[in-house]
């Protein structure tokens, strides 16, 4: 997994690419807190370079939501690729998240 965040007038963008896997938890651990430091009421997930994802990806992406949550600030994922957004789907995820495809 790589990450770069972008900061905007929105707020935050965390921008994955390559791929999500359970070895990836760690630098997701510090991707989120690097994220979530910045305070600001809504974050969102790039994921358009993102080209797989396995079931702990989701979980990932839980934790990201459960500790935003917590602080008070929104989530919303962007851009999944086709692979990803069929993950996504299959998991239900557009009733725990916004998903804006595109």
């Amino acid at each position: 997994m790589k990450y770069r965040i972008i900061d905007s007038d929105a707020g935050p963008t965390l921008v994955l690419s390559d791929q999500l896997l359970f070895d990836h938890r760690d630098i997701f651990d510090t991707a989120i807190d690097k994220l979530l430091a910045r305070k600001q009421p809504f974050v969102a997930v790039d994921m358009a370079g993102l080209t797989y994802m396995d079931s702990a990806g989701l979980g990932m992406l839980l934790t990201l939501r459960d500790r935003a949550e917590h602080a008070g600030i929104g989530v919303s994922l962007l851009r999944p690729s086709k692979d990803v957004a069929e993950l996504l789907d299959l998991a239900c995820f557009g009733s725990l998240f916004t998903i804006e495809r595109g």
